[in-house]
């Protein structure tokens, strides 16, 4: 005689025979995350058995999993119906306002400013970014909740011409950060041109700032073994070849050169008159130099700009790049 034992489930004792798990590498806690942010994201309709092929389960487990969700954010937000024979499932708008103190009004502004400074800072950068607006935007709950798509997708983008790829100076970035944060001279790897041989400088960053496509740390070149001041510094970040965060402190303030004046500070503030020919007059007029610039109307449609800079030889570059249209007037 040949014995068998059958095992039955308790659930098959009243009817209910459980499907066959058909994703083996997945858990059911993974499968509710999944679905609950897959139902969050846009608040539109989900099928269930467009849900149950993206999520590799029975449409019976997807009910299941339903089930929890309406469990924990209540049926008043939770919507299980039928289009036809087609059974969906769908997060409605929650009634209350966001806890968070933020609205899908800001959440788009913050994508906005991150669109526009794409083509600046690191694609690292740039990923977290997405992410968190991500996060914020499922985390909102107010009565704009069913469009919060639409912060994902704000129809801006950047456009620079002659822009520095800074995803393979995301390190140097973090360490500069960490270092001017934490207030702690680093040694900085630096070549001032491509082909010379890096320098390295005992460095008190004080913040990064961005010029012209371009991201430079300002800070201050500090003595050796003491942590002092000693000049003013400004590094182009692409031409940082390692930094390394020492545990030497500084107790001075890296960040206090003036940003007011126009390029970035070589030497004390001069001041000088340059007239732009009609052709760019509206041009120059439109955007701001200095805190301190002055701007002369004249009868032929030019106009002369007063203008201060703490960097002449950029100052000249920038009056050339107009070509005959600006000419530096004497003082």
């Amino acid at each position: 005689m040949i014995l068998i034992r059958i095992l039955i489930p308790d659930n098959a004792l009243f009817g209910e025979i459980m499907p066959i798990k058909k994703d083996l590498n997945s858990t059911y806690g993974e499968k509710l995350l999944r679905m609950f942010l897959k139902l969050m994201f846009d608040g539109r309709r989900h099928f269930q058995v467009d849900l149950a092929t993206d999520l590799d389960c029975s449409r019976q487990t997807i009910h299941r999993l339903a089930g929890h969700i309406e469990k924990e954010i209540g049926v008043a937000n939770f919507e299980i119906g039928r289009d036809g024979r087609r059974r969906y499932y769908q997060i409605s708008a929650y009634p209350q306002r966001s806890s968070l103190g933020l609205e899908l009004e800001e959440i788009r502004y913050l994508s906005l400013c991150k669109q526009l400074a794409s083509g600046i800072i690191p694609k690292q950068i740039c990923n977290r970014i997405d992410k968190t607006i991500f996060n914020l935007s499922c985390l909102l709950a107010n009565d704009d909740y069913e469009k919060r798509s639409e912060v994902q997708g704000v129809p801006v983008s950047f456009n620079p011409k002659g822009y520095i790829d800074y995803s393979p100076y995301y390190k140097t970035l973090d360490k500069l950060l960490q270092s001017s944060i934490e207030k702690r001279v680093c040694l900085v790897a630096y070549r001032a041109k491509r082909l010379d041989e890096a320098r390295i400088h005992f460095f008190a960053p004080g913040r990064i700032i961005s010029m012209s496509n371009a991201l430079y740390v300002q800070g201050y070149q500090t003595t050796k073994g003491e942590a002092e001041k000693y000049r003013p510094m400004t590094l182009a970040i692409h031409r940082v070849d390692d930094v390394t965060v020492t545990d030497q402190s500084f107790n001075f303030e890296a960040a206090d050169q003036e940003l007011s004046s126009f390029g970035l500070k070589r030497h004390e503030l001069k001041k000088f008159r340059i007239r732009f020919n009609d052709g760019a007059s509206d041009y120059v007029r439109e955007r701001v130099w200095s805190s301190d610039q002055k701007i002369e109307d004249q009868d032929d449609g030019s106009i002369i700009l007063e203008i201060g800079t703490v960097s002449e030889l950029e100052l000249m570059s920038w009056v050339r790049s107009f070509g005959n249209e600006a000419k530096i007037l004497k003082s």
